[in-house]
């Protein structure tokens, strides 16, 4: 636990307490205060917080107004709402204001910590793939004045820096010197026109949005430009407000390829490790039932129902059966006494006790015959604690 701090406000110090010791046996560092501006004095002053949780109903100032303070002034900061008297308009307003939860009293303590643990991997991944706030890189490509009118008229104004190329060739090379996020070419140029050049800087790099602009539009022209892999087209005269759209769209599309892309990879990661996990759990288990059937002794599993769920080697060898003719079967199966082996008072016995021994059974092989053993058993767990089945441990 990196131990990121939280900030608990409500009027009710109950609640403080509460959330404060939930929150400490998780390994965060918890500060609470009891009304609204005091909160906010405390997020605005020291070392800052990660996690706001805050009441709705308060005096003095309101889960509502902190809320909407503490996002205006730490867009970053997490904030989960707790409420006693959940409501529809609340609901609205404080998802309005970019809340990330909205958690109601009586207050379930493993609701409260996956929540705050849900919020701080939402915000890992918020700032992964966060867009950067350096602008793109534009090359505006034209061997017209509009070059210049884009470039160091409406993009500038936007607070864009564009390069300049006369033609698709000196654009290309351009672009094998330096990435351009961005390229704006002219669909009719000399030396390399606007169509020519898009499907050499797709070869470079697929993920470059390149929008062909004309002064000659036609339905054939724009359906050639989408076909090679434009982004956009766009006719001249160019309208500024449409060109600075078109960016803004563009560069919202481009990163979120590239975020998609990252995670994809981080879902092949993923998916690698649980592969590779995988496979070496199959190798110790072949490993633990290599030893198992290597033992001269019976062993046999059963599940919570007293069924047969693994049978060794040794145990097949002497009751003369096909695994797969017992696997399923009732444990009783293998026994001539009508005794409730590992399951009803045996089975709470053994669970009391953690173990039985010196179990006396008769085994009945597949021809019948009648072998005496002498059994011990103790219980299987899964991560709750609750009984799963037994393993059996016989001797003849």
């Amino acid at each position: 636990m990196a131990g990121e701090r939280i900030l608990v406000i409500d009027d009710e110090e109950i609640i403080c307490s509460l959330l404060k010791d939930i929150l400490t046996d998780e390994g965060y560092q918890v500060e609470t205060v009891t009304n609204g501006i005091e909160g906010l004095e405390k997020l605005l002053k020291g070392e800052p917080f990660d996690i706001l949780v805050t009441d709705i109903r308060m005096p003095k100032k309101d889960g509502g107004q902190v809320l909407k303070e503490a996002k205006q002034r730490m867009p970053d900061i997490i904030v989960v709402i707790i409420t006693g008297y959940p409501s529809i308009e609340t609901i609205r307003e404080t998802s309005e204001f970019n809340a990330f939860d909205y958690l109601t009293k009586p207050l379930d303590p493993d609701e409260v910590s996956d929540c705050i643990q849900r919020a701080l991997d939402a915000r890992k991944l918020s700032r992964e793939f966060k867009i950067p706030e350096k602008p793109p890189k534009i090359l505006v490509v034209d061997d017209m004045q509009s070059a210049l009118f884009l470039s160091e008229g409406v993009l500038e104004d936007e607070g864009y820096h564009a390069e300049i190329a006369q033609n698709g060739q000196e654009a290309l090379e351009r672009f094998k010197q330096k990435h351009f996020d961005i390229v704006i070419a002219d669909r009719h140029m000399p030396v390399m026109d606007g169509i020519e050049l898009l499907n050499n800087i797709k070869k470079q790099d697929i993920r470059t949005l390149v929008i062909i602009m004309t002064a000659r539009p036609s339905i054939e022209s724009a359906i050639e430009a989408f076909r090679h892999g434009a982004y956009d087209y766009v006719t001249k005269p160019i309208d500024p407000d449409t060109i600075i759209n078109t960016i803004q769209r563009g560069y919202e599309k481009y990163h979120l390829e590239i975020n998609t892309d990252k995670l994809l990879k981080r879902l092949q990661g993923l998916r690698q490790q649980i592969m590779d996990e995988n496979a070496a759990l199959i190798k110790e288990r072949d490993f633990a039932n290599t030893i198992v059937d290597a033992a001269p002794d019976i062993i046999v599993t059963t599940d919570e129902h007293a069924n047969l769920r693994s049978i060794n080697n040794a145990a097949v060898k002497l009751l003369d059966y096909k695994k797969e003719d017992l696997l399923g079967k009732s444990i009783d199966s293998i026994f001539g006494e009508k005794k409730n082996f590992f399951k009803g008072t045996d089975l709470e016995k053994m669970v009391r006790e953690g173990h039985v021994s010196n179990y006396a059974l008769t085994c009945i092989t597949s021809k019948g015959n009648k072998i005496k053993t002498i059994w011990s058993g103790a219980p299987i767990f899964d991560k709750e604690k609750r009984t799963k089945g037994i393993v059996g441990i016989g001797r003849t």
